[in-house]
């Protein structure tokens, strides 16, 4: 190829890169103009997709409508209900109990069983080292819509006591239902509902008449204290608020009575003026067991509770409670009576049974003040009646059993007083003094005085600590329970503890706490030359370390 032919090649090649770079440039640019339009057109689109969403959720209004014809009102449509919320509670508990008596039991002391000296058990101390407080709780709360909420709530321990529960080796207690219910409530109407085992309406609340507001004392003692009202049971109960300041409530709870069969009383299945009285049966199917059967009252309608809040301020929370109670046992009439006024319990001993329904009562009320609101509460309490033994923590008796067969209600009343210090956070301090005392209840039969409190019985024996026997009204008696037959009358009690966080973060909380309490035990009266009234006494000591995970 000549010089020429290359230099015209070259002059070609040249020209046509000058003419193909700039189409292709501008085709480029024509792409992306395009590119451009096209992505200003998605994204209006979607600006006008979201703002149409937003009128559609929220109208000016601020309610979803349903599209109803034309002249009728529009509903509004309640939105989708959140999910439930769960709440796990408790804590771990690692506790000791130390008695200058032995009363054979655990965390929780019998107030009314505490030793007399004749018995061995008073020159016994007692220590015990448990975990069976350790709690769990379970809140379960879901909102209907803003003015409906719906909740419930499992609480449980292992103070449960099985058959052949023990200390020896595995240390195998069974657990325990302490509450077990759901709640309604309705902040437009001012309603609530609480349906299943809960603290009963007795028990003074800190806030309105409100579940899981309940002012229990700040015991290690697991019988919390001598004086407080309480039970836990099943119940049917409704509130009604009147704005925040006042509550009324009114529940239908389980019912129980402690029937009194000491000395000088009438036994279950006993015989009186030829009558035999029937007030408990043992328990079948979920009642009892075959290898341990428990007697069960009977009771043919529940107890009937009533109670007035009044919150005035932040500074207090006044209460007023009234309850009504309806007592069961059946009577059977014999056609053949000895001469004692016994039914010789024979075939041809027939008769007629009818059942008879005697009705308790009682009234009370509480205050709570924050005399230093956050750093210093007082309150106290009270309760008196007929027949309200049951709600009250030392368990005085009920009823006893009448010359015509019936249950007559003893009247009784207990009182609480109590002071709680905070001076500073992480820190309480309390203490708490109460009593409860029960009237002697007494009827004439033919073998003589019977009833409650019962001033014929023994009680000569009761401080006694010896084995030998003695000389009581010219006859031979042993220092046995039987020569001290002392029945209760009144137990009095004060108590003092403290608790101190030692830990508190994200992990949880560390406490620990210890108490003091003294509990005295009083009996009835005696005809002289029987021993007269007897008291006895324990001091008791708790330590406690709990850990609160949640």
């Amino acid at each position: 190829m000549t010089n020429k032919s290359q230099w015209r090649i070259l002059i070609l090649g040249a020209f046509a890169g000058a003419t193909l770079v700039p189409a292709s440039v501008c085709a480029q640019e024509a792409q992306t103009e395009q590119l451009q339009r096209q992505l200003q057109s998605l994204q209006k689109q979607v600006a006008d997709s979201k703002k149409t969403s937003q009128q559609i959720a929220q109208p000016p209004d601020a309610g979803v409508y349903a599209a109803v014809p034309s002249g009728q009102k529009a509903v509004v449509k309640a939105p989708p209900p959140a999910a439930v919320k769960l709440t796990w509670g408790g804590y771990l508990a690692a506790q000791t109990v130390f008695r200058q008596h032995n009363t054979v039991s655990d965390l929780g002391t019998p107030y009314t069983s505490i030793p007399y000296p004749f018995s061995p058990q008073y020159s016994e101390h007692e220590f015990r080292g448990s975990a069976r407080a350790s709690r769990l709780s379970l809140l379960a709360e879901g909102t209907v819509d803003p003015v409906q909420k719906l909740a419930g709530y499992y609480e449980m321990d292992f103070l449960g006591t099985g058959i052949t529960s023990n200390y020896n080796q595995s240390n195998s207690w069974d657990m325990r239902l302490r509450q077990a219910y759901f709640t309604y409530d309705n902040s437009t109407w001012g309603f609530h509902l609480l349906a299943g085992q809960a603290w009963s309406l007795l028990t003074q609340n800190t806030i309105g008449i409100t579940p899981r507001k309940e002012n229990i004392p700040l015991t290690i003692e697991v019988n919390d204290n001598v004086g407080f009202n309480y039970t836990r049971s099943w119940q049917i109960r409704m509130v009604k608020d009147f704005g925040p300041a006042f509550w009324a409530g009114l529940s239908l709870e389980n019912p129980a009575e402690l029937v009194f069969t000491g000395t000088g009383a009438i036994g279950n299945g006993g015989t009186l003026n030829g009558l035999i009285v029937n007030w408990a049966n043992p328990g079948n199917s979920f009642l009892g067991s075959s290898a341990f059967v428990n007697n069960f009252n009977t009771e043919t309608a529940p107890d009937i509770i009533g109670k007035l809040a009044f919150d005035p301020a932040d500074w207090g929370h006044f209460e007023a409670v009234g309850l009504v109670r309806f007592f069961t046992d059946s009577v059977f009439t014999c056609t053949v009576v000895n001469a004692d006024g016994t039914c010789p319990l024979t075939a041809a001993n027939t008769g007629s049974a009818n059942s008879h329904i005697t009705t308790g009562w009682g009234v009370g009320g509480s205050v709570l003040l924050h005399v230093v609101p956050n750093y210093f509460d007082i309150q106290g309490s009270v309760l008196y009646g007929q027949g309200v033994g049951r709600y009250a923590e030392a368990q005085l008796s009920d009823v006893v059993v009448a010359s015509d067969g019936t249950l007559s209600p003893i009247t009784a009343m207990s009182a609480l007083v109590g002071a709680v210090f905070h001076p500073w956070e992480g820190l309480d301090l309390y203490s708490y003094a109460g009593f409860e005392r029960a009237d002697a209840n007494l009827f004439t039969s033919g073998t003589g005085l019977i009833g409650f409190g019962n001033p014929n019985v023994n009680n000569l024996g009761c401080g006694i600590p010896t084995g030998a026997t003695f000389s009581v009204n010219n006859a031979t008696i042993s220092a046995t329970t039987a020569a001290c037959a002392a029945i209760n009358k009144e137990v009095d009690m004060v108590s003092a503890g403290f608790w101190q966080n030692i830990f508190k973060g994200s992990y949880g909380r560390v406490a620990v706490g210890a108490q003091w309490e003294y509990v005295q035990r009083k009996s009835f009266d005696t005809i002289a030359g029987n021993g007269g009234a007897v008291s006895t006494s324990d001091n008791i000591f708790f330590t406690s370390v709990r850990y609160y995970p949640f």
